[in-house]
């Protein structure tokens, strides 16, 4: 049913897919921990089994997936003199919100906006 949705997404001004790439195990931790933060409970955090990730034309690395049924998309970034970390772009949390995310992360591939 979830994969279904995503390929009845709109075809909006979004170019992709991006070239698609593995997560570490200490990105994952990173991903579900910044995610979790973005939450109004972050202790409530059920993150699905599986994320898509791909790799953007600016060379950020974005991701998709699943917390506690909704769809989330972020970034891996690096500001000036920091240290890398993971950005939610956003979680859905209403039915506007899925659309909006579902945009981000289809079931061919994660679309950037051009």
């Amino acid at each position: 049913m979830q994969r279904a949705a995503e390929r009845a997404a709109p075809d909006l001004a979004f170019q992709g897919p991006i070239r698609p790439t593995s997560l570490t195990s200490a990105q994952v931790k990173q991903v579900q921990s910044s995610v979790a933060k973005s939450l109004k409970d972050p202790a409530s955090a059920k993150f699905g089994d599986s994320y898509k990730a791909g790799i953007g034309p600016d060379r950020e690395t974005l991701v998709c997936g699943f917390v506690n049924g909704k769809r989330f998309v972020g970034m891996f970034a690096k500001p000036q003199r920091g240290a890398t970390e993971f950005l939610p772009i956003r979680v859905a949390t209403t039915e506007e919100e899925q659309g909006a995310v579902r945009d981000y992360c289809r079931a061919n591939g994660i679309y950037v906006p051009q």
